[in-house]
């Protein structure tokens, strides 16, 4: 394969004569093309359609060019790059010859049986280049000289120091092999570069939390898929082993040697996703007992129940708890209502929902949970675990009254709340301090 010939084809068309579809019948519909001018990149081949298109309507009349210092390299079978100089001449009205120098790299893949251009990079020298197209910026009319490669560096250095966030960017390939990463990021994960590459082998899959990987790496592909870009929100793991959020936000690039890449900036917001959490607490859970309140538990409930998933709701209610207030008062009302509550999670597994759903009314659910032998050790274990613990009221008769009901298919809470109410009464009405259940 000779990449030259079909650079050669492409220019022939292309510059010589100035004939659009054959020229981009050598290129693939997703080339990346990257000019001299501020405006001049294309990310597809529709993209560089309409500038060739009009450009072509700026310069209708074909150029002369020679081909010099090239340079070919071959990194798989399928994939070439070449770098070479070109200079173009033509004839302006007044019959005067203009050249114009640039620097071409060119990488061509096989698709199919074809080969077709994938990147194309032109650049001119610097003694050539227009100061605006290293960076946005204009020089006074008293200045004398432009920024030479020192103080560009140095103006690089400035702007990405006010970045707001980091920059890291890794090759689309297994494990996200590290491209590219400033110093932010490496201060965001506490690493010096060289700790960074000895500890994850420059994969940057080995600095997210393994919980995140497969949620960033689909969302990563599919949103680059579609758009070209992606924005997802994860946890890295950082040198000392604590876990930062962060909002990454990037897009995919060809770099010189053809490989795929992403390149991004990811935020700190480790401090915005610890509000929201504290909030989704207040918002869910009981502020005096720390276990879910009566929002938290029909959600958390209904998402069991919405599987179909057998499991059995203990609605419980403190015996005497009014009494209790009017002889102790209400701080050790709080008090048995924390102690109740610690019962409960003592007596769960994990998966279980323990909640307080107003005053000294719990639910205790448990998804899963069907035996009636099983239900009724949890049922007298909670009863006398509670027993036990409140004795120390001894001026008021401290027990708690549980209904249980069994959930079936299609049940909700509403229904399953009910029936348990139901029961629940019943217990109270025949004597209190023990349980009953639909099974």
């Amino acid at each position: 394969m000779s990449v030259k010939n079909l650079l050669t084809q492409f220019l022939d068309a292309y510059l010589v004569k100035r004939d659009l579809e054959t020229a981009l019948s050598f290129l693939s519909d997703d080339v990346i093309s990257l000019g001299t001018g501020a405006q001049e990149l294309a990310l597809n081949k529709e993209e560089l359609r309409n500038l060739m298109i009009q450009e072509f309507k700026n310069l209708p009349n074909g150029f002369h060019y020679e081909i010099s210092e090239y340079c070919e390299k071959k990194y798989r079978e399928d994939l070439y790059s070449t770098y070479c100089s070109v200079l173009t001449t033509m004839q302006d009205e007044d019959g005067i010859n203009l050249s114009f120098q640039t620097r071409l790299t060119v990488t061509a893949a096989q698709k199919g049986a074809d080969w077709k251009i994938i990147t194309l990079h032109m650049s001119a020298p610097s003694d050539q280049q227009e100061g605006e197209e290293y960076f946005p910026v204009k020089y006074g009319r008293q200045a004398v000289g432009k920024l030479d490669a020192s103080a560009s560096r140095k103006l690089v250095d400035i702007m990405l120091s006010m970045l707001p966030g980091g920059i890291m960017g890794g090759y689309l390939e297994e494990g996200f092999p590290l491209y590219i990463i400033n110093d932010t990021m490496l201060d965001y994960l506490g690493y010096t570069y060289d700790e960074l590459v000895e500890e994850t082998d420059e994969k940057m899959q080995k600095i997210i939390a393994p919980e995140d990987w497969d949620r960033v790496e689909k969302t990563i592909y599919d949103s680059l898929r579609e758009t070209g870009g992606y924005n997802v929100q994860y946890r890295v793991i950082r040198k000392d082993g604590t876990r930062l959020w962060v909002d990454d936000k990037g897009h995919e690039i060809i770099t010189e040697d053809g490989r795929r890449a992403m390149i991004s900036i990811m935020l700190d917001i480790n401090d915005s996703i610890q509000l929201q959490e504290s909030l989704k607490r207040e918002v869910m859970e009981d502020s005096l007992t720390g276990i879910l309140n009566r929002k938290g538990a029909i959600s958390h409930i209904e998402k069991h129940l919405a599987s179909s998933q057998a499991g059995a709701m203990l609605l419980m209610d403190i015996d005497n708890f009014k009494q209790l207030n009017d002889t102790y008062g209400h701080q050790a009302g709080d008090q048995v209502l924390i102690l109740l509550a610690r019962i409960m999670q003592k007596y769960s597994r994990k998966g279980d929902v323990a909640a307080r759903i107003g005053g000294d009314e719990f639910i205790l659910f448990l998804p899963g949970f069907a035996q009636e032998e099983l239900l009724k050790k949890r049922a007298d274990d909670i009863c006398r675990a509670f027993q036990i613990a409140g004795a120390s009221y001894d001026k008021v008769a401290l027990s708690v009254s549980i209904g249980i009901a069994i959930s079936h298919e299609g049940s909700n809470f509403d229904q399953l709340f009910k029936q348990a109410d139901d029961l629940l009464y019943s217990v109270k009405k025949r004597g209190k301090g023990t349980w009953t259940s639909t099974i």
